[in-house]
């Protein structure tokens, strides 16, 4: 802090060193009057620091302020100044008498709360946005179950039960979709998420992704055009993932594209890396919501009449996978209405060496009739995967907590359990571990069928003697095929 002495009769000044400290000098200025101090305020503060002083001197009134300085280094800095009249006996006042504070410091703090309380605010927006729409878009699948299970119900033909069946498996794959998008977002984020690469032709990656979303684009009308060849495109990467990133960026083409829309998938070799690209002449998306569409939670403008844009989380995802792999996405759209496109880089990869012709896989058989024991605390899950499993051939019985899982296994003796993990009381790791201790179950095929599905959980599931972990909802050709599989491994041991 400085203190200052201004006399108002000729503009000649009496300064502390302090004083010309705050205003960036080293060394105390001969000359300064009220002209050099305005010289030095921030040209946007000028003419409201001349104003009040003019106001202070007709008033009659003391003045304080705060304003920004430029230092002869050119940096700003911010100071508070107070000054005041002095009265002499006769009543002229012929000076002004004040302080002056560098508060760039308490300014700087500021701006950061300030931004800080901001990004908070806009944090808790986006929250409340995805909330919101995460409610939407599991109640317009569960509306859509609870009509198909209603008609059902009422069913008097057998079209109207094939469309209600069609219907269900649609809506429950989509909710299992939402659920894994969660689940990928977090294991991304936190850095939990494994890639298993291999070297790979992206061309058979698009086209699985082309089918998967094939359902969606028939729905809407879409025509979809591919551009790419294969056995040019080779990556080292992750097929599963990568196959996530283009499927991502279809559907969402898809979602934002009008009815009877057109979608192009492209890919080619340029200058060392993969280029595949989703372009659409779909809404399109303004300039300024260009640079933020990776970021979480951020989605498309939507509308009462429109407002299926998923959760905000999927090019989200499509850029993290990209960037595990070494690459990079961008978006490009000229504007509303002109369409969008997507573009991922991804690094090129050298073709796999030449290898000797491979023999067909056997084709899966149906696994003979077994006990399988279904352990799980929801009884309608429980019962409804028993009588799938019944009308596949096999023997079943139910249980709905660990130690009841038990008793009918020592009498029992399960070929196959499926067991749920979050069971009350004793889980399913605790109830795996004593199974394996039983004399009749120590071969027997343990199949975790859970809702978690973590890397974690999958260890913990392993570690605790399960053979194979599945995610809920799990499809009943899926739990058949590997009932067959390990029907097979233990008739090729016993071969040998």
């Amino acid at each position: 802090m400085g203190d200052w002495d201004l006399n108002l009769a000729n503009n000649t000044s009496h300064r502390s060193l302090r004083h010309d400290q705050v205003f960036g000098y080293t060394k105390p200025v001969r000359e300064w009057g009220l002209e050099t101090f305005l010289e030095h305020v921030h040209p946007d503060d000028r003419e409201e620091v001349s104003r009040k002083f003019s106001a202070a001197i007709a008033s009659n009134e003391s003045w304080r302020l705060e304003c920004r300085v430029i230092w002869p280094d050119s940096s700003v800095h911010w100071i508070a100044i107070h000054g005041g009249l002095y009265h002499e006996a006769i009543g002229r006042f012929p000076r002004m008498i004040g302080t002056v504070m560098d508060i760039t410091a308490r300014k700087d703090a500021e701006v950061a709360l300030l931004q800080q309380t901001q990004a908070l605010r806009e944090a808790d927006r986006k929250k409340d946005e995805f909330l919101a729409m995460l409610s939407h878009e599991l109640r317009n699948p569960l509306a859509a179950v609870s009509h198909a299970a209603m008609l059902v119900n009422d069913a008097s033909e057998m079209e109207d039960l094939h469309w209600a069946a069609g219907v269900i498996d649609r809506q429950t794959r989509q909710l299992a979709h939402l659920i894994d998008d969660l689940l990928d977002v977090s294991r991304i984020t936190t850095g939990k998420i494994h890639l298993r690469k291999e070297v790979i032709d992206a061309a058979i990656v698009l086209d699985h992704a082309c089918e998967t979303a094939g359902p969606l684009m028939i729905d809407r009308g879409h025509r979809l055009r591919r551009r790419y060849l294969q056995g040019e495109l080779w990556l080292e990467a992750d097929a599963t993932r990568i196959e996530q990133v283009v499927l991502n960026l279809l559907t969402n083409a898809a979602k934002y594209t009008p009815n009877g829309g057109q979608i192009e998938l492209a890919a080619r070799r340029q200058e060392g890396e993969v280029v595949i690209q989703v372009c659409d002449n779909g809404t399109g998306i303004v300039p300024e919501r260009l640079p933020e569409m990776f970021q979480l939670f951020t989605q498309g403008e939507r509308s009462i009449a429109r407002s299926e844009g998923g959760l905000g989380i999927g090019l989200t995802i499509v850029q993290k996978i990209a960037e595990m792999h070494g690459g990079r996405v961008e978006a490009v759209s000229p504007g509303p209405q002109q369409g969008s496109t997507f573009t991922v880089h991804l690094p090129l990869a050298d073709p796999p060496a030449p290898a000797g012709e491979k023999q067909p896989a056997p084709a899966t058989a149906e696994s003979p009739a077994q006990r399988i024991l279904v352990v799980d605390d929801n009884v309608h899950s429980a019962q409804g995967l028993a009588r799938l499993l019944e009308r596949a051939g096999h023997e079943t019985t139910v249980a709905h907590d660990g130690n009841q899982a038990l008793v009918i296994a020592k009498k029992w003796v399960p070929h196959t359990v499926v067991l749920d993990i979050g069971l009350p009381g004793m889980d399913g790791y605790e109830v795996a571990r004593r199974l394996r201790d039983l004399e009749g179950c120590r071969n027997a095929l343990i199949i975790a069928v859970t809702g978690y599905g973590q890397e974690e959980d999958r260890q913990r599931s392993h570690d605790a003697g399960f053979d194979h972990h599945l995610v809920k909802p799990v499809g009943i050709a899926e739990l058949r095929a590997l009932l067959g599989e390990a029907r097979r491994q233990r008739n090729g041991k016993h071969a040998v």
